[in-house]
């Protein structure tokens, strides 16, 4: 965003010296040929691969169908994949609780009310009621947890995505005529074959993103049918639909991908991730093995953005199967830009910290704490002539939480696991991430967020390494929860973090918290402000998996955020904000 921040390479350079700690180069690759020239220990590696185009057509919202509204009748729990069987998922996050070598944590305050004149945390000049639980928004399961969360904002729109629908509204919180849509009149998707999935297609995992450069918003979710116990009399099938807005206007037509992630395999996609930059529209997924039971790799793609806005046939480049020292990663982050288009890198970036197999270093990440964050950097993105190029830059700790308490009940509500869940964020030279984290504060051992900014080093279309700008731990005293962080920064370097929170004393809340680029690296100021508390325990066991945040342009300098709460009826709802730092 800031002009001065255009050269990555030299922007931080006499910083990175002061707090680069290891950093382990990994090396390029081209597409077809054989991988060579690692300069230094973990080395990186991965395959070339191409997702299919099955799928492009137009929809129209104008004269595509709204939801009628039903009450929920269930709150089945989507598949939640991680690699193990769930049972031995529950032992380590009960464990978790009890972890000795959990990082410390020195301080935490509460949350104070969103209307309080805390001038280091902004108040929100807008806040409304998003989509909440209901058989008409999850149609699926007539009802269904969680609600993920996507958030696209304009300076006239606001865009939102959850499980599974999609709803606009404009700024001042009022939904628009025809909205909300379920996913499968948004994508324009086609039942299953023969009736063999009476429900229709599986849809989840929603992400939105605002394209600040091209005022464009763009929408993505996954479809799986025959794999992870969904459908399974229908033939298998692992799709991800994309859209991308014709105009300015979320209103009107859409132009609609489906890619297949498959790549002949009978692996599915899980866990949706998307990015954007002034080059290529980027995506990836978690893969896992047909039932379910193992995870197998991790694989990311770039398609050409303008041909997309264009409505014209694109075809998706990328790799899958990414190794770092040997360990197969996952849910690598396609980075969201938020730099003029002119100012950028021209490689698409890409992030993960270790989780699903643990780190380089023999650590499991959730009996034994991991470390470490990796910074991918595709060269030539959309094109049959990308490379790869991979960094590892050096952390604190981090470890597999345990669950949060709320009233009536300890430890049981999901809290994921060390996979960075939103969508990082380049602005100002750095990428914003969070992950989730268990920490032991001065009584106990419980979930918190562990945040960062790193910063690439690319010259002359190479990365050539990253450093780690800042991070630290955010959290609580007593049981109370932080989890789900999502950041986003404005043309400052000021950052917004939305997350989640709650306690055997507080129900499940949202709650923001400011950071100004002039406090000392590594710490927010405080908690923040309460975005929306809690009206009742929940009886969702699961939580997240994502939260959600947009910027809507340079000259407004806004941030908008979306997240859930426990509703009245003690199911998840979600509450929309708009913030803006002003001087002090």
């Amino acid at each position: 965003m800031q002009k001065k921040q255009r050269l990555f390479l030299s922007s931080f350079l006499v910083l990175a010296a002061l707090l680069v700690s290891t950093i382990s180069a990994g090396f390029a690759f081209a597409k077809g040929q054989s991988l060579n020239g690692a300069h230094a220990s973990p080395p990186i590696s991965a395959k070339p691969a191409t997702a299919k185009l099955v799928a492009m057509h137009t929809v129209d919202m104008q004269s595509s169908p709204a939801e009628s509204p039903k009450s929920a009748s269930h709150h089945t729990a989507l598949p939640f994949l991680t690699g193990v069987s769930p049972s031995v998922y529950a032992q380590r996050k009960a464990a978790a609780a009890h972890a000795k070598n959990a990082p410390v944590l020195t301080y935490g305050n509460a949350p104070t009310h969103s209307s309080s004149n805390d001038p280091n945390t902004p108040p929100t000049k807008t806040s409304f009621q998003g989509m909440a639980d209901s058989a008409s928004i999850c149609p699926y399961f007539n009802g269904c947890q969680p609600p993920d969360m996507a958030i696209a904002a304009s300076p006239q729109w606001v865009f939102q995505g959850v499980n599974t629908s999609y709803a606009v509204y404009d700024t001042s919180g009022k939904i628009q005529a025809g909205w909300p849509k379920n996913s499968q009149v948004f994508f324009g998707v086609p039942n299953p074959p023969h009736n063999c999935d009476p429900h229709g297609p599986f849809l989840s995992d929603p992400r939105a993103l605002y394209d600040v450069n091209d005022g464009r918003f763009w929408a993505a979710t996954l479809q799986v049918e025959g794999a992870f116990g969904i459908a399974p009399n229908c033939p298998f099938q692992t799709l991800y639909w994309i859209g991308v807005s014709q105009t300015s206007d979320p209103n009107g037509k859409w132009n609609i991908y489906a890619f297949d992630m498959s790549l002949g395999t009978t692996n599915g996609a899980d866990y949706t991730q998307v990015g954007i930059d002034a080059h290529a529209f980027y995506f990836g997924g978690n893969m896992f093995n047909q039932p379910g039971t193992a995870y197998e790799y991790d694989e990311i793609f770039a398609a050409n953005k303008q041909t997309m806005e264009a409505g014209k046939s694109v075809t998706a480049f990328g790799f899958s199967q990414l190794s770092v020292g040997g360990v197969l990663v996952d849910t690598v982050q396609p980075v969201q830009s938020e730099i003029p288009s002119n100012e950028g890198p021209p490689d698409g970036l890409f992030v993960n910290t270790f989780n699903m197999d643990g780190d380089p270093n023999g650590n499991d990440c959730f009996s034994s704490p991991c470390s470490g964050i990796v910074v991918w950097a595709m060269t030539r993105p959309g094109t049959a002539n990308e490379k790869l190029m991979g960094t590892e830059v050096s952390t604190s700790n981090y470890l597999v939480p345990p669950n949060a308490d709320q009233p009536g009940c300890s430890q049981c509500i999901e809290t994921i696991d060390t996979r960075i869940t939103a969508t990082p964020v380049l602005a100002n030279g750095t990428i914003s991430w969070s992950i989730d984290t268990a920490v032991m504060n001065k009584t106990q051992v419980v979930p918190a967020i562990f945040w960062g900014q790193v910063t690439p080093q690319i010259a002359n279309g190479r990365l050539k390494g990253a450093f780690l700008y800042q991070s630290g731990y955010f959290g609580f005293q007593g049981d109370q929860d932080a989890s789900f962080g999502a950041m986003m920064p404005d043309q400052n370097g000021n950052l917004i973090m939305i997350y989640d929170t709650m306690s055997s004393s507080l129900n499940p809340s949202t709650a923001y918290a400011g950071r100004r680029a002039t406090f000392p690296l590594g710490r927010f100021h405080d908690a923040g402000k309460f975005l929306q508390k809690g009206l009742a325990p929940t009886r969702n066991s699961r939580w997240g998996d994502y939260e959600s945040t947009s910027y809507d342009g340079f000259s407004t300098d806004n941030i908008w955020m979306a997240s859930q709460y426990s509703g009245s009826n003690a199911d998840w709802a979600t509450v929309i904000g708009e913030t803006k730092f002003v001087k002090v």
